[in-house]
């Protein structure tokens, strides 16, 4: 198992003393490396909500980063090209697409219209209130004057 011949051929474009360093490696310090590599792809790579901003049709009010994906809240394009819907608020999950020529791109998947766009927030806590709510479902807070608007 530990035999040079089922290690793969290393990509042209990494030096041979790389390659070198690379077979000496066990499992446990192979898995460090790629660890590594993956976090020094994340930081090289552009952030995820620049691309959202930079590829989105239509106007973005609103990017929640999670990782591996983001919610966007969006007024969409009208449908004859004039501008955006600003009566409309529409919720995509995006995430990063691989394609086969190792290119990516952002996968949009529409999720539906958000009704009421502006969303009201705990003072206390920071969990999302119904308009009407007297009382926090999060943590209890009375709180029917001390909330903060969001959009």
């Amino acid at each position: 198992m530990g035999d040079a011949d089922n290690r793969g051929v290393p990509p042209n474009n990494l030096s041979e003393a790389l390659v070198q360093q690379l077979n000496s490696l066990g499992l446990p310090e192979l898995k460090s490396v790629l660890s590594y590599v993956e976090h020094r792809i994340e930081a090289l790579r552009t952030p995820i909500e620049e691309e959202i901003e930079t590829t989105a049709a239509g106007e973005v009010l609103k990017i929640e980063n999670h990782g591996a994906y983001a919610l966007v809240r969006k007024h969409p394009p009208k449908s004859d090209g004039s501008g955006v819907s600003t009566d409309r608020v529409s919720l995509y999950h995006v995430r990063r697409e691989h394609r086969m020529d190792g290119t990516q791109s952002l996968h949009w998947a529409y999720l539906g219209d958000v009704h009421n766009a502006e969303q009201l927030r705990c003072g206390s806590c920071g969990g999302i209130l119904d308009k009407e709510a007297a009382v926090c479902p999060h943590c209890g807070t009375e709180n029917p004057n001390n909330v903060e608007t969001e959009e």
